[in-house]
């Protein structure tokens, strides 16, 4: 009779345990994702659903359209001096994780030449940006940010500062993130001089130029937003 006991008893706590590792599994999964969508009538659209700990951004002009989910934390690092002092110290296969994190963006590179050796002459800062070094990378593998290749990415530049019409969604996500992603597209690295830069801003931020961009990010989140 007590060996039956035992055996009921641990049967009980087996239950037991098992159910409550399945709901702590559970309570670790991501919660309701991030979401934006966005369009360019007559030429694209895009959609984007992310989870916890990454904001949904999408980007549309009349080149085409991009989606992507954006860490929440970190910051993004688009100064070409730093790039390029990172990548000499990596492996060509590591290229695209340094990128990745330090653009927010999933980027994958492979060399075209087994040997390639990444050897960038390193401009002035002010007049080079991190464009610079992904052109370089293009011409000598295949590049991708966020699938697209460097000549999509380079009409969306293209356009947003040829004043063709631009539109970014996103939020409720902070100003500081906007501002990162318009500094990633445009290759002019913008910062918040005075405000709050973590303040809620929701998209979508439209215009024909890059100030427009600015000025409405400015306006919605009451913060200054100044060129490097």
């Amino acid at each position: 009779m007590k060996i039956k006991t035992l055996r009921l008893v641990t049967l009980t706590f087996s239950i037991i345990a098992a159910f409550a590792l399945s709901a702590s599994a559970q309570s670790a999964l991501p919660g309701p994702g991030e979401s934006c969508t966005c369009t360019e009538v007559g030429h694209c659209s895009a959609s984007q659903t992310c989870p916890d700990g990454y904001a949904a951004v999408c980007v549309c002009s009349a080149t085409g359209c991009s989606s992507s989910c954006s860490k929440i934390s970190g910051f993004m690092d688009l100064s070409e001096p730093s790039l390029v002092k990172k990548l000499e110290k990596e492996s060509v296969d590591n290229f695209g994780s340094v990128l990745s994190k330090a653009f927010k963006k999933v980027v994958k590179f492979k060399a075209g030449d087994p040997n390639f050796k990444f050897d960038f002459p390193l401009t002035d800062a002010s007049k080079g940006s991190h464009w610079v070094i992904l052109e370089y990378l293009a011409k000598n593998g295949d590049l991708l940010i966020n699938g697209h290749d460097i000549e999509f990415w380079k009409g969306v530049r293209q356009n947003l500062q040829s004043g063709g019409g631009f539109k970014l969604c996103a939020g409720p996500v902070s100003a500081s993130l906007v501002v990162d992603e318009l500094s990633f597209i445009s290759g002019l690295r913008y910062s918040i001089v005075s405000g709050d830069p973590h303040t809620k801003v929701t998209g979508p931020f439209t215009g024909n130029t890059v100030s427009d961009i600015v000025n409405s990010i400015s306006e919605q989140g009451k913060v200054t937003i100044a060129q490097k």
